[in-house]
């Protein structure tokens, strides 16, 4: 279910993180490294937010017990 999207997305979270272990082999400064931290979070949670969308669309016709337990998990988080 790796769609165009997502694949985007995620090879962006791959980049910041590979930018992010950089600053921190570095010992790069802390105004260079906490926004890095922040661009990897907002990235997981985007890439995260449009799996969620992929898998609630394409549950949400085929299986409804599938849906509960996507529901359920998500409550969880």
């Amino acid at each position: 279910m790796l769609d165009k999207k997502l694949q985007n997305r995620l090879s962006r979270v791959e980049g910041q993180l590979k930018k992010l272990q950089l600053n921190l082999l570095e010992d790069s400064d802390c105004a260079e490294v906490i926004p890095q931290f922040l661009a990897v979070k907002g990235a997981i949670s985007a890439a995260f937010n449009e799996y969620i969308k992929l898998s609630l669309n394409n549950c949400s016709s085929s299986d409804k017990e599938k849906m509960k337990e996507i529901i359920s998990l998500l409550v969880k988080s």
